[in-house]
């Protein structure tokens, strides 16, 4: 039911989407670890380890019929998500069962189970049972995971954290929901949040080492990322928003159209008129007209929404960069100033971005020295 973090070949698409969810939950080492176990109430700590036995089951079984499915893993995560937090709304129930008749919404949820989900549940032990009434999910593998489900689905509904793939619930971060834990200096590196950690796992073998040299040599710039929480993003803020910071790395996500690209490098230049005869001397001016970002876009596809949408960026605008006029530069990639894009650069881009970033960095506004007393 363990998941090869060094697998590279894939059957299809699906079945290398499913493993990486499965690479995504926390190693119990770590999610359950020595520390955790002597923290946590023993009947806790058994619900936890039999919650993650049952979420590596699940993905494991998907797995296998991946083609058969025709539903994503982080759907049924999300089904289990939205029972557990019907359960809280009930207030107390059995340790070993969940009620899914709360309202229309969960009998919706349950019937689906019965159809869309039937074969997997059936697979990973569940079973829905009626009595009195009601209708209750029982696990018949892991009776006890229960109590885990809603005390994780509790921490992320307090916390709002995204109902998403990468929410503590569904990567089984353990450590949220043990009283009293605080996480030492060896666990201040989040598992798998740091861009190291991820770029094996989605970019192309051929690019693997370029993107891996890269966030080295951004580190050693004090250049430090941070995880964005959505669509493998990267940024010096933690934030998806664009133009913040001296770099922004994307990694491949679901909203991708080309499969085809693994990685994307955006680089904002606000001070690119302070050192423009630089580029020109140096003769990469053309790189940066080549990758600043293009929208030609008509109001009828517009991004965040389209034309009815008063958040709608209808197209790009006109701008001149480096002496020369820049037709339908995006608004929203590139801002009030200019931004370079490239997706998967070679070593030779590579070189160009870095130098980019060096005279970015060299001509920096800096903030005017206090006063005196």
């Amino acid at each position: 039911m363990l998941f090869d973090i060094n697998q590279t070949d894939f059957p299809s698409k699906k079945h290398k989407a499913v493993w990486f969810c499965g690479v995504l939950v926390m190693p119990e080492e770590l999610s359950l670890s020595v520390k955790v176990m002597g923290l946590m109430d023993a009947d806790l700590y058994e619900s936890c380890r039999q919650m993650r036995l049952f979420m590596l089951h699940t993905l494991s079984d998907i797995y296998e019929n991946a083609e058969r499915y025709e539903f994503e893993p982080w759907q049924l995560f999300s089904f289990w998500l939205n029972l557990a937090n019907n359960e809280l709304a009930q207030g107390q129930r059995a340790h070993d069962r969940l009620d899914v008749t709360a309202s229309m919404r969960s009998k919706t949820m349950a019937a689906n189970a019965k159809g869309l989900y039937a074969d997997v549940l059936a697979h990973t032990g569940i079973e829905f049972c009626a009595s009195d009434g009601k209708v209750e999910a029982i696990s018949k593998l892991y009776p006890k995971m229960f109590d885990a489900m809603k005390a994780m689905q509790k921490y992320v509904r307090d916390k709002k954290e995204r109902a998403s793939l990468e929410n503590s619930f569904q990567i089984c971060d353990f450590r949220k929901i043990c009283p009293g834990y605080k996480y030492d200096k060896l666990e201040k590196r989040q598992y798998m949040r740091e861009i190291e950690d991820r770029i094996p796992l989605i970019v192309g073998a051929d690019v693997k080492e370029i993107a891996l040299g890269f966030a080295l040599y951004l580190r050693e710039k004090k250049i430090n990322l941070k995880w964005t929480g959505i669509q493998n993003g990267y940024s010096e803020t933690g934030q998806t928003h664009f133009n913040q910071g001296l770099c922004h790395i994307e990694l491949k996500n679901d909203y991708w159209d080309d499969d085809t690209k693994s990685w994307r490098v955006c680089v904002p230049l606000p001070n690119i008129v302070k050192y423009g005869e630089t580029i020109i001397k140096e003769g990469f001016h053309s790189f940066v007209w080549e990758h600043i970002y293009i929208c030609n876009k008509t109001a009828a596809d517009a991004c965040n929404g389209g034309e009815k949408s008063i958040y709608a960026c209808h197209r790009g605008i006109d701008i001149n960069v480096l002496g020369k006029e820049i037709v339908y530069a995006c608004r929203l990639r590139n801002g009030r100033h200019v931004s370079v894009y490239v997706y998967d650069p070679d070593e030779t881009v590579i070189l160009r971005i870095k130098r980019l970033l060096e005279l970015e960095q060299n001509h920096k506004q800096k903030a005017p020295a206090a006063p005196h007393s």
